[in-house]
C-alpha cells in the first residue's frame, strides 16, 4: 500500500447500484494520482489526468435525472478515508459536453456543498462520515450526449495565502440519455472559473469565520421531471 500524505482522488463511481471500480470511466490518473492541483490557471484543473481522449477510458451510460455517486479515497484501497479531516473545504461537481476528441465544450455547475454554519460542518465532514461517497444528480433537462462529470474537493488548509488552495479533481466520462433537452445552461471554461483572490479560494480557516462563499459560477437549476430509472452499463470507447 502506498503512502499518500492525506491527499485524495475519485477512486470509483456508482450508477444505479453498480460500482465501477478504480479507473473505470474515469480519465486516467497521473502517477501521483492523489496529489493536488495548485494554481487556478493550471491546465490540470480540468481533469488532473494523463489523457483527455475519449479512448483513454470507458464510457458509462446514465439517464438524465438519475444519481451518480462519486467515491473519494486517499489511497487505492477503497477502505481508506476520503480525505484528512482538517482539509476543510467545499465539494463541487460540473458537467461539460465533450467534442469527439474528448475535450470539454464548456462546464456548468450541478452540485455544490460548502460550510453549514448551523452544524459548523464542511462538506468533507459529511464525505468522511459517508465513506467517501458524494451523490450528484444529473439534470433531467439537459441534451443527450457524451459528457465529462468533473468532481472536485477544494482543500483550504493552506488557503490563507494566495495560491495555497489545493484542488482535488477528476473527470468521469458519461453517455447521458433521456434528457428533455429543454435546459440551456450557461457554460464556463476551465481554467477560468476561479481567481486566486476569490473569497472562496483565498480563505483563512484560522482567523474565525461564520460563513463561506462557494467559488465558481452559479449552480444550474433543472426544471424538468426526472427521466425513468438508469441503465448503467458501460461501453468501451
Amino acid at each position: 500500500m502506498c503512502t499518500v500524505f492525506a491527499h485524495t482522488h475519485i477512486r470509483n463511481v456508482i450508477i444505479d447500484g453498480k460500482t465501477y471500480d478504480r479507473g473505470e470511466c474515469i480519465r486516467p490518473y497521473e502517477s501521483n494520482f492523489n496529489f493536488p492541483v495548485k494554481g487556478v490557471d493550471n491546465k490540470q484543473l480540468v481533469c488532473r489526468t494523463t489523457s483527455m481522449s475519449t479512448s483513454s477510458t470507458d464510457m458509462c451510460n446514465i439517464k438524465a435525472g438519475s444519481t451518480i455517486t462519486l467515491e473519494f479515497h486517499e489511497e487505492e484501497d477503497r477502505g481508506s478515508r476520503a480525505i484528512e479531516g482538517k482539509h476543510y473545504g467545499p465539494c463541487i461537481a460540473y458537467l461539460s459536453k465533450i467534442e469527439a476528441d474528448g475535450s470539454p465544450i464548456g462546464f456548468f455547475k450541478i452540485f455544490e456543498q460548502g460550510y453549514d454554519s448551523s452544524s459548523k460542518k464542511w462538506c468533507i465532514d459529511d464525505l468522511n462520515a459517508n465513506d467517501g461517497q458524494l451523490e450528484v444528480t444529473i439534470p433531467a433537462d439537459i441534451e443527450d450526449g457524451d459528457y465529462i462529470l468533473r468532481g472536485e474537493i477544494i482543500a483550504l488548509h493552506l488557503a490563507e495565502k494566495k495560491g495555497g488552495a489545493e484542488f482535488y479533481n477528476n473527470c468521469v466520462q458519461l453517455r447521458i440519455s433521456g434528457g428533455t433537452g429543454t435546459g440551456k445552461p450557461e457554460l464556463s471554461q476551465i481554467p477560468g472559473i476561479y481567481k486566486e483572490d476569490d473569497d472562496g479560494i483565498y480563505f483563512n480557516l484560522y482567523d474565525g469565520y461564520s460563513s463561506y462563499n462557494i467559488p465558481g459560477p452559479a449552480l444550474y437549476k433543472s426544471n424538468s421531471s426526472p427521466a425513468p430509472a438508469a441503465e448503467s452499463n458501460y461501453e468501451n470507447s
